[in-house]
């Protein structure tokens, strides 16, 4: 007999990704006397809901009132967009609008359309080439730290930053907006691949805290066919992949293989340019 008694619903969400625009904006579109309900509620919070609570005792000592403005906006933000979520979910679960996957292998995936909205459970991890990138630039700032264990100098310093400047290209520029492709496994089955690529704006948690098993809910963005190739690194912006791109890009990649298995690293010509008939997944919630 189980010494365990299973919640009847899981009820409660903690967030990994959230890409509230998108839920804001559906909702709008889908049912706008809710979100206008949601918004309303939301400016009268900010108006005078928290303040009697925030602006008294160790708050408003430690920060004084533009500090207690900012908590007060922040809560009133999240509390905006968790309710909105709440409302899109079951708005699209009441209307049957979610395809859900149950098992996962080609047949599922070619049951699959652009622009299905589907939630599953998956295994979430960080491409590998990714991984490797991060890793290097995050040693790399270690690198010109004083009293860093990793800390460097002279040429061999030179030399990581020239390297760190790169990978910093290679990502769109060192101040531009990342993004963090991700492989989504559902109930552990790896193939086909579901890529992701998760906006770091709308992420809730630390990305230390990116493994594991999520409850993910995202846009069928393309199904790759017989041919079909999606770079991992995008260098030309602004205008979709070429194959000659792709060509350029994966022939320089492959020259990261062995230095990321020295980092303990495995990384599989499939994870320089993704393959048919991997599916490229939009983000829209990753929770549990």
């Amino acid at each position: 007999m189980a010494n365990y008694e299973k919640p009847k619903k899981h009820l409660h969400r903690e967030f990994l990704y959230l890409n509230h625009d998108t839920i804001v904006n559906s909702l709008s579109a889908l049912e706008a006397g809710k979100i206008d309900e949601i918004l309303q509620k939301a400016n009268q919070a900010r108006e005078g809901g928290f303040s009697a609570g925030l602006g008294a005792g160790p708050v408003e000592a430690s920060g004084g009132r533009k500090k207690t403005a900012n908590i007060e906006e922040e809560m009133v933000r999240t509390r905006t967009i968790f309710s909105a979520f709440d409302a899109w979910y079951k708005h699209l679960d009441a209307e049957g609008a979610f395809g859900r996957l149950k098992d996962w292998d080609e047949a599922t995936r070619n049951s699959l359309e652009v622009g299905d909205t589907i939630e599953f459970t998956a295994k979430i991890t960080l491409a590998p080439l990714h991984l490797l990138i991060r890793s290097f630039l995050s040693f790399a700032t270690a690198a010109e730290t004083p009293g860093s264990f990793f800390q460097q100098k002279g040429e061999e310093l030179r030399e990581t930053k020239t390297s760190a400047r790169i990978f910093h290209t290679m990502l769109g520029g060192k101040d531009a907006p990342k993004h963090l492709p991700t492989y989504m496994a559902p109930n552990g089955v790896s193939d086909p691949m579901i890529v992701a690529r998760l906006d770091e704006q709308y992420l809730l948690d630390p990305k230390e805290d990116m493994g594991g098993t999520y409850r993910v809910i995202g846009q069928v963005d393309s199904l790759l066919e017989e041919g079909e190739e999606y770079s991992a690194i995008r260098v030309i912006r602004d205008v979709p992949p070429t194959p000659m791109e792709i060509k350029t890009v994966s022939e320089a990649l492959n020259g990261f293989i062995e230095p990321a298995l020295e980092l303990g690293i495995t990384l599989l010509p499939a994870d320089l340019t993704f393959p048919a008939p991997a599916v490229i997944l939009r983000p829209i919630a990753v929770y549990r």
